[in-house]
């Protein structure tokens, strides 16, 4: 709850390495409290931004009190107008990390041409408060916009919301607020569990619990929409019903109107975020998002001079809520101060610390991270990321992380298993590892005492794409009229060029329609021949090499027509095109070899998983012979390059 000039921005940290900015993996929307603007935020704004990349169009400016006495309908009261008075565009945002909030502003009132007075405390009549203190339900409603305008400039999926004072409240008005069951500000209240589009949420100096302390602070209209709302209770011990629930008509009348849920009626019953010291289970904080409530007790004295500092969370009992997705930071900062503790924030805003709630990440793409102090004054730090190799390839990390506390950096799998972890001793550094397709988790450790100076590591996650084939083939013996017995083949990467050498090679096993996807680990994308070699079939080649870009995977199929193996060197079997059965022996022919070895397992009636068993049925019979006999007698042997 302040309004101040900022009158000069003090660089705590010197050492901060400048020369390069990276990306947040979400983008951080910054709501300011009562009777505040957006520059609330410049200390923090300007220390985030020198590892954050910050465009200079990112500020998002609307007013609450557009029409104030004539109604208190939101829909009516909130205006978010393009233009300012001079005709030039406002609310034109473009991508960055970071983005503030500005509820400081009136308007021309003008309904067919509306234009924003930016950073103006006008009222739209006689006893009407400011729009920075106007009802938290028109900043919830208000934030449903900037939030949706965020996700569209960005293209992220999800945002971290930081918000001070009363405006950790319009957070919590945006997340929690239903109507009929439904969410009523979420981007797709459809979606009932990612709607909200909110990845992390950080309240520092927030009334969650309410106060009544009169801050005396010039410009606060003591009574306004606002201040009603953020009272813990009024004249008679009644609960104030914003964040308790209760009637409207219980509202004292020196507020200008008791219009909690600002739908243009003042009988209604509010439904209160709060349920005693915790939220309230019938429009609950979602379990999926991750919550810093950052609490100051400003010299020892119970509050930061504004909020009690019992009220600046949620809990019930001795557990903070949301139980098991919320954690403390204490400061202790006087309110007017706390939106220039970026110390505090920058932890607030740390990684996740496990696998599953990582930060989803992109490719070739620069991030900055910190390595932050911990709660309970821990000072190792550990950051999860995810990202999604969906071809497979060689993986490589480079970090970056000079004097930014990181000593080391480990990938892992889908499942948390570490496949490759490395001491970070100079920068930069890197690790690799060859993926299949699947998720994949970049793990970054630290200590906060190597990073006194919060400076924050820089890396990114690179991906060569391995060759990737859709494969169809057919084998002679094991093919009938309607599928195909599954079996394992190995498949090779072989150079186009002479002496054709092997690059690569998968083992994979073939289903029932002769289909598999084959990813080879250890090769880049290029052009191959393709050789496939099984057990008891002659070794069949491509008829060309096969293009692999990395961008998709290659389709190739052996069965469509005989010319898909080099030379033709294939059989028609039950209209699909199979390489011969009956090299037994692998030689690269098939003859009296074969022929021998396969009578003698006939007579002796063999069994099992066998190479003589042609037909795939586990048994070598008088079938089996005769598939090797037909092929000898044609003098069927191995084509290649």
């Amino acid at each position: 709850m302040e309004k101040f000039i900022l009158l000069f921005i003090i660089f705590l940290f010197p050492q901060f390495n400048l020369s390069q900015t990276g990306n947040s993996p979400y983008p951080v929307i910054f709501v300011h409290g009562l009777n505040s603007d957006d520059m609330t935020w410049n200390t923090t704004v300007s220390q985030l931004s020198s590892s954050w990349i910050m465009s200079t169009e990112h500020n998002l400016s609307a007013v609450l009190n557009a029409r104030g006495g004539d109604t208190t309908d939101y829909n009516q009261d909130v205006v978010i107008p393009l233009l300012n008075t001079s005709g030039a565009e406002v609310n034109k945002i473009t991508n960055s990390n970071i983005f503030t909030v500005n509820f400081g502003n009136f308007w021309n009132r003008d309904i067919n041409d509306p234009r924003i007075l930016l950073y103006n405390n006008s009222v739209p009549g006689a006893n009407q408060n400011p729009s920075n203190q106007s009802a938290i339900f028109k900043q919830g409603f208000a934030l449903k916009i900037f939030i949706d305008s965020v996700l569209r400039v960005t293209g992220s999926d999800k945002v971290i919301l930081a918000g001070h004072s009363m405006g950790g409240l319009a957070i919590r008005e945006y997340l929690q607020r239903r109507e009929n069951g439904i969410h009523k500000w979420w981007i797709d209240p459809n979606d009932t569990i990612n709607g909200h589009k909110v990845v992390k949420v950080i309240t520092i100096g927030t009334p969650h619990l309410g106060t009544n302390v009169s801050l005396q602070v010039g410009g606060i209209d003591f009574n306004s929409e606002a201040i009603r709302d953020m009272r813990n209770s009024f004249t008679g011990s009644n609960s104030a019903g914003y964040l308790f629930g209760n009637p409207e008509s219980l509202v004292p009348s020196n507020y200008y109107n008791k219009d909690y849920n600002c739908n243009g009626i003042q009988t209604d019953t509010a439904t209160g975020l709060n349920s005693g010291t915790t939220d309230n289970p019938a429009m609950p904080l979602p379990q999926n998002i991750l919550y810093t409530w950052i609490m100051s007790n400003y010299l020892g004295l119970g509050t930061d001079l504004a909020v009690p500092y019992s009220s600046q969370a949620i809990y019930n009992g001795s557990v903070f809520a949301p139980a098991g997705a919320a954690d403390t930071i204490r400061t202790n900062k006087n309110h007017i101060q706390e939106t220039s503790d970026s110390r505090s924030l920058i932890r607030a805003l740390d990684e996740p610390d496990n696998q599953n709630t990582a930060y989803d990440i992109s490719f070739s793409k620069l991030y900055s991270g910190f390595i932050t102090l911990q709660s309970n004054s821990v000072i190792s730090d550990t950051d999860y990321y995810k990202v999604n190799s969906v071809t497979g390839g060689k993986i490589t990390v480079t970090l970056n992380s000079l004097n930014a506390g990181v000593n080391g950096i480990s990938i892992l799998s889908g499942e948390g298993a570490s496949l490759i972890s490395k001491t970070i001793t100079s920068s930069p550094d890197s690790v690799s590892f060859h993926s299949t397709p699947g998720n994949y988790f970049i793990r970054m450790t630290g200590n906060s005492n190597q990073n006194p100076n919060l400076n924050s590591y820089k890396f990114t996650a690179v991906i060569i794409p391995s060759p990737a084939l859709n494969l169809t083939l057919g084998i002679e013996g094991f093919r009938n009229e309607t599928f195909q017995t599954e079996d394992t083949v190995k498949v090779y990467l072989m150079e186009n060029t002479s002496p054709y050498d092997i690059i690569d090679s998968a083992v994979v096993f073939l289903n029932d329609s002769g289909k598999v996807s084959v990813y080879f680990l250890s090769a880049e994308i290029g052009n191959y021949y393709l050789k496939i070699i099984h057990r008891n079939a002659l070794e069949t080649w491509s008829f060309q090499p096969v293009t692999f870009t990395g961008s998709e995977i290659t389709d190739f199929d052996f069965t469509s027509v005989q010319s898909q193996a080099y030379g033709s060197n294939q059989i028609l079997k039950y209209s699909e095109w199979s390489m011969f059965s009956g090299d037994v022996n692998q030689d690269g022919l098939i003859d009296v070899s074969d022929q021998s070895e396969i009578d003698n397992d006939v007579i002796n009636v063999t069994t099992g998983y066998i190479n003589t068993d042609l037909t795939g049925d586990n048994i070598a019979d008088l079938s089996d012979a005769s598939i090797a006999d037909n092929n000898a007698f044609d003098f069927v042997t191995v084509i290649k390059p």
